[in-house]
């Protein structure tokens, strides 16, 4: 057997799935006792409880491919598109694995093939596919890859890293290496020769020496523009079916039809406004009545008016039978107080369990059509005194995020509160209540009972049309003050959908919607002047912070965004998929060499020519030389009198000089050709794990420090700038280095200990302007 075929057999078996190891086909079926009990002892060491061979072989499998340890069931998957576009994490889920060390050391068929047909299905669930953009499939393991530009693949990605984030090791999904030095070495050796005004005989010589062979080279290499002077291209393309998108025929078609006549998938539609409720209360005699059936049998010419009791199930439990007769008795009350024939309340207007749900998102139609909006508040029990307006009271109510609307689109200004006295028993109660007329307080003084009064003093100068905002301003502000209210969750998308009602357009609400998936798509149904595309420009001060976050980093707002992409639909795992979005891939790995344009001043020109034509003139020298002395030793230039090679010898003699002339300065007109300002770069994203100062990515990257590097002012939440030391030029900005800042120094020697989901810091060198950015991220971008 060859050295080949050993190599290939050992890689073979490293690469093989878990249970094909196992029951490798030369091994047999059956495990080997002995081998068994080794291993559960080797793995019973170092981990607590029973031996599970197939989380073994996959802790070695996976250790074997990340270079680091396995820790199952750590974190969730992400989809393929973010795995290969976006490098993401992945930590296969092994933890409902009920193998234990008896059934490893005497093992059963049956065991045997369901342990089999289960690791087969983990197998699975353990990969990733991707399809690229040349329709090629890829599978592999969830691990952090990359798009490579050239080849268009996920590509394991290997990131260069700072001296300081090598010596500590903190963990993370990608493989470190040390920074490569890319600068040109012809350079590097001109100037390690010139440094300091010109160094020794010693060091200028050998210097010349190793020049003179490159510069003799009679086939110089000419160097390419890459990618037609543009950075690295991103070679993605979406090929899934999105979550939702705004175009409805770009949606999944049913599967229920055949292809020829199957629609798109049904279109999210709109919830249909109403005029009147589906279900309200009679107040004479308090029966609940199915407002469509009432009006077949009493004609639509009827007037059938109603109040609205707006309450909160803090103070009025849905399932307690006194506190349901308690707003029922005021419903009541109130309607013949009014002269109206019905009422509308919550705990028993909201029809059946089947159009229940449906019934809660037109509660905004139920409050324009009302006739008047009255509060039911209950006071503690304990309280005696219930003269005084019920501020905490009120408070309480207005804490609930489906108040806010009540309160918004209340037909009238001034809105009448009944308050019971839970300190006494529900006949007083009801008594006191009767005998005591309701507060009226006019709706602009609500805000007062809260800490977001300005807030919703706009949103109330809005819908009394003083002050008209745009739907931008409204969606903002209104999400502003939801998201401080609190309510019992339904669906997780229950704060968009209750500010769902105070907008036009109302998407149908679906149980599957995250919180952001459900705010998308309403705010892709209504015309929210971009409000997704500027959302997502916003930074927010924290990276936990929530998607409804409305806070940036530099304090702008979102009319101060001007966005030049389009969401043109919703992705998985609350994303969203951009139209006409420009994008480019940042080199992780190592530096490369870049090509640098400068002006053409007369020294460089002078350089230029004389490096050119060096190889030339010292070859026709050498050419000149040698002809002159073979006429000189042929039988006609020997003894005969006539030296007709002078002038051979003096012109060889000339170019020879001259050569040597130019090769002995070889190193100084390098020098000059890499040295002066540079008007035009390759443009290239080089990124770094860690910080680096900003001298040592010039050595690495040109192979000087020659301050071509500038620190950016603004383009990072860690980017710093001071003002220009120069008194002629007065008020100019000026990039600083972020590490001065003892605030961004913490977060650099915080992060070289940061473990896998924790902020990680990152430089980012762009060759085109010429400017190095420290940013902080999970992951690398």
């Amino acid at each position: 057997m060859g050295l080949s075929n050993i190599l290939r057999k050992l890689f073979k078996r490293k690469l093989e799935p878990p249970e094909v190891r196992q029951r490798g086909s030369n091994r047999g079926e059956e495990l080997n006792s002995t081998k068994s009990k080794k291993a559960t002892r080797a793995f019973a060491s170092s981990h607590t409880g029973a031996y599970d061979p197939i989380k073994k072989n996959l802790h070695r499998t996976v250790k074997d491919s990340h270079g680091g340890d396995y820790q199952p069931n750590q974190y969730k998957t992400t989809s393929s598109d973010q795995r290969a576009g976006h490098g993401g994490d992945y930590r296969p889920d092994i933890t409902n694995n009920n193998y234990s060390a008896a059934q490893a050391q005497q093992p059963n068929p049956t065991s045997r093939d369901n342990h089999q047909t289960n690791s087969r299905r983990r197998k699975r669930n353990q990969l990733f596919h991707h399809r690229d953009i040349l329709k090629r499939p890829y599978s592999g393991l969830r691990d952090t890859r990359f798009l490579n530009p050239k080849a268009g693949k996920p590509t394991k990605l290997i990131v260069q890293s700072s001296e300081e984030v090598l010596a500590n090791r903190s963990s993370a999904d990608w493989e470190r290496k040390s920074t490569d030095n890319a600068g040109p070495w012809i350079f590097r050796l001109t100037h390690w020769a010139t440094a300091d005004g010109g160094r020794s005989i010693v060091v200028w010589l050998p210097a010349c020496a190793v020049l003179t062979i490159v510069l003799l080279n009679p086939f110089p290499v000419t160097v390419k523009t890459r990618n037609n002077g543009f950075y690295e291209p991103v070679p993605y393309k979406d090929w899934q079916y999105p979550y939702d998108a705004r175009n409805r025929y770009e949606n999944p078609p049913c599967k229920n039809l055949p292809y020829k006549n199957a629609p798109t998938r049904p279109f999210i539609g709109q919830i249909e406004r109403v005029s009147e409720p589906a279900y309200l209360c009679l107040a004479e005699g308090m029966k609940v009545i199915n407002v469509q059936q009432w009006r077949k049998a009493n004609g639509k010419d009827v007037a059938l008016d109603y109040i609205m009791v707006s309450y909160t199930s803090k103070q009025f439990a849905s399932n307690n039978d006194n506190d349901k007769d308690s707003l029922h008795f005021i419903g009541q009350h109130a309607a013949q107080e009014a002269g109206v024939r019905a009422y509308w309340v919550g705990c028993s207007c909201l029809g059946m369990a089947d159009d229940q749900e449906e019934n809660v998102w037109r509660i905004s139609d139920v409050i324009k059509g009302a006739f008047q909006v009255v509060i039911a508040v209950a006071g503690p029990v304990g309280v005696k005194e219930m003269g005084t307006l019920p501020t905490e009271l009120l408070s309480q109510w207005g804490d609930r995020v489906w108040t806010l609307p009540e309160l918004l689109l209340s037909p009238e200004r001034d809105i009448e509160i009944y308050t019971l006295n839970r300190s006494l028993d529900q006949v007083q109660q009801l008594k006191q209540c009767l005998e005591r007329p309701p507060d009226r307080i006019n709706r602009r003084n609500f805000s007062r009972f809260w800490e977001d009064a300005s807030i919703v003093g706009q949103l109330l100068d809005h819908y009394e049309g003083s002050v008209i905002l745009s739907p931008l301003e409204l969606i903002a502000t209104a999400l502003k003050c939801l998201e401080r209210r609190h309510t019992a969750q339904h669906l997780p998308g229950d704060l968009s959908y209750s500010l769902m009602g105070l907008l036009r357009q109302r998407p149908n609400a679906r149980k599957d919607d995250s919180g952001f998936q459900a705010f998308a798509r309403l705010s892709l149904a209504n015309d929210s002047n971009m409000l997704l595309e500027r959302l997502i420009c916003l930074l927010p001060p924290s990276p936990y912070a929530p998607w409804y976050s409305f806070q940036d980093h530099w304090d702008a707002s979102l009319w101060d965004v001007y966005p030049r992409t389009q969401v043109c639909g919703i992705g998985e795992n609350d994303t969203v998929i951009l139209d006409g979005a420009r994008g480019a891939t940042i080199r992780w790995k190592s530096f490369k060499k870049v090509i640098l344009r400068g002006n053409a001043t007369v020294i460089r020109r002078i350089a230029v020519l004389a490096l050119t034509f060096v190889s030339p003139f010292f070859i026709a020298a050498i050419a000149m030389l040698a002809a002159s002395k073979a006429f000189q030793n042929s039988s006609y230039g020997y003894g005969s009198g006539y030296d007709g090679t002078t002038p051979l010898k003096a012109i060889g003699g000339l170019f020879l000089a001259l050569s040597l002339i130019i090769l002995l300065s070889s190193p100084w007109l390098i020098k000059m050709l890499y040295l002066g300002k540079v008007w035009n770069a390759q443009p290239w994203f080089f990124g770094i794990e860690g910080y680096i100062p900003i001298d040592e990515i010039e050595k690495k990257l040109f192979g000087a420090d020659l301050g071509r590097l500038s620190w950016s002012t603004t383009t990072s939440s860690l980017s710093r700038h001071e003002i220009l030391n120069n008194k002629d030029l007065v008020n100019y900005c000026e990039g600083q280095d972020p590490k001065t800042d003892p605030e961004v120094n913490a977060r650099i020697q915080k992060a070289l200990s940061s473990t896998d989901r924790q902020e990680k810091i990152f430089t980012l060198v762009d060759t085109y302007t010429m400017t190095v950015t420290l940013f902080a991220a999970v992951k690398p971008p």
